[in-house]
């Protein structure tokens, strides 16, 4: 967490550069830096007091490692869950136990589409499965580019006549 002058901030990434300055995040990273350096384990580094104290700045990295720390237990839990063998869908990452693609799922949810429409379609999932789904899918992007939709963004313009002027030759 970020106080400055009384004023409380969560701790994000987009926070910490819309509302630090350069000086004040360069100090922040020279400050934690070295405590993360040391061999340590993850329960003895949520022991420590992550808190760094600069004029009218507390940084407090506590509740970023805390929900990390819970968000590398989904994620292993994700990974346990997902299994691939030849037998099934030629190796495609399904949902053990089904033949469920986990990355099917996971562009579904992706697409905006509401768990309930979701559930119905893969009516052995529970919303669970399906938000690991979606954990292992960003973890584990698929290998080879990305696809790009055909749509356009708003405010792009086509341009249809992409002729160029002749360069002079000199001399």
């Amino acid at each position: 967490m970020f106080w400055r002058q009384g004023a409380r901030l969560s701790l994000s990434t987009s926070t910490a550069r819309s509302k630090l300055t350069s000086d004040e995040r360069l100090w922040a990273i020279r400050s934690a830096g070295p405590r993360f350096r040391r061999p340590l384990t993850a329960a003895a580094l949520l022991k420590e007091d992550l808190t760094f104290q600069h004029d009218f700045l507390t940084i407090d990295l506590a509740p970023f490692l805390h929900k990390t720390r819970e968000r590398f237990g989904r994620l292993e839990k994700a990974r346990a869950m997902v299994v691939t063998s030849p037998e099934v869908l030629g190796g495609t990452a399904v949902i053990r136990g089904t033949r469920v693609p986990v990355y099917d799922v996971a562009a579904s949810v992706a697409a905006g589409l509401p768990m309930d429409r979701i559930l119905a379609a893969y009516p052995s999932l529970d919303a669970d499965k399906v938000e690991l789904a979606m954990l292992y899918a960003e973890a584990n992007p698929r290998r080879g580019r990305p696809r790009h939709g055909s749509d356009l963004p708003k405010g792009a313009v086509v341009i249809t006549d992409r002729r160029m002027p002749r360069r002079r030759k000199a001399g």
